[in-house]
């Protein structure tokens, strides 16, 4: 049996969305290293790494420099797992070192980078584009004004691997609208809105709302009384299958980019209404009247209507461009 092509997945916790892309990769075929950006359990791999480690904490002043350089040693002693990556994928690398991005480069066959935020509001990874042999950006309106660089366009995806993929139009929805959403100021307000609104036309609804202890203050007090408050997270896998048992799916952008959310495209996948903030979505491929509601602040009203709209089937091969294995073919040129 042919050995597996090696994949170097670097990518934010966010979420713990990183699992179900590496179980999607691993279904692909692809044996899988992943870095990311959170805490790793301190291991000893060595006596002499042991003491080495022991007498640093012991006498140095900073922790948490001595903490960092652990996780930049953790990081890069899985990228050197193996000599040769056919395939490295960087999500976000303004969040990883040079060091570390250049570590893995040199290992690379391709080196590959995906960036789902916007760069206007990060232009501290501009400098970074120039390492990479492609560099993706989400958000399309954003093509002309980094021109430049060379970066191109891929939107988000839904992930296709077995498990997930079930058709949920046979399972009665436990919700009819379910919401996750974590705090942030430009978001707020339309939530609460809508919340007000929908619960006296549809019913029952969840709405999930994740804050850090620190931004207590910042949370209305409507916010507190009818929705899930959480300070944990609720695994992307999880939200998933939340999202498959929910007749509605909604979509808040934030204002500091126009890219398409992951709930655009898992509306897509579970052929799921979807009511959005986006007003983008009526220029794409996937846009039907019937599936897709743009919200303003005006048009609540006409939500009454769309509510009571049959979902069109989408066309197979519209809905296939957006899986996770078109979308990686169309990035890297190449899937075993």
């Amino acid at each position: 049996m042919p050995a597996k092509p090696k994949f170097l997945l670097i990518v934010p916790w966010d979420y713990q969305l990183y699992v179900v892309i590496e179980k999607n990769l691993t279904y692909l075929g692809y044996e899988v290293v992943v870095v990311h950006t959170n805490q790793y359990a301190f291991t000893y791999q060595d006596s002499f790494r042991k003491m080495n480690y022991l007498v640093k904490k012991l006498f140095s002043s900073d922790k948490r420099s001595l903490k960092a350089e652990y996780l930049t040693s953790k990081r890069r002693s899985l990228i050197q797992k193996y000599e040769r990556y056919e395939v490295t994928l960087v999500i976000r690398s303004d969040l990883f070192s040079t060091e570390l991005l250049l570590e893995a480069k040199e290992r690379s066959v391709k080196f590959i980078s995906f960036f789902y935020d916007g760069l206007t509001l990060n232009p501290q990874v501009l400098p970074q584009i120039k390492w990479f042999d492609r560099f993706f950006i989400f958000d399309r309106t954003e093509i002309n004004t980094f021109k430049a660089y060379g970066v191109e366009y891929a939107p988000n995806f839904y992930v296709d691997y077995p498990g997930l993929d079930s058709n949920p139009l046979q399972n009665k929805s436990a919700y009819k609208i379910y919401y996750i959403s974590s705090y942030h100021p430009s978001r707020v307000e339309i939530i609460q809105s809508f919340y007000k609104y929908i619960t006296t036309k549809l019913q029952p609804v969840r709405f999930d709302f994740v804050y850090q202890p620190q931004d207590e203050g910042k949370i209305p007090a409507f916010i507190k009384k009818n929705f899930n408050c959480l300070h944990t997270i609720v695994p992307y896998e999880e939200q998933l299958r939340l999202i498959k048992n929910t007749e509605i799916i909604l979509d808040f952008k934030m204002d500091a980019h126009a890219g398409f959310s992951f709930r655009i495209f898992d509306g897509i996948n579970w052929q799921k209404k979807v009511i959005t903030t986006n007003d983008l979505v009526v220029e794409e491929d996937f846009y039907h009247p019937n599936n897709f509601f743009v919200l303003t602040e005006t048009n609540e009203a006409e939500l009454d209507a769309f509510l009571t709209l049959p979902y069109v089937p989408l066309n197979p091969a519209i809905r296939e461009k957006y899986s996770f294995k078109s979308w990686l073919q169309r990035v890297i040129d190449y899937v075993p």
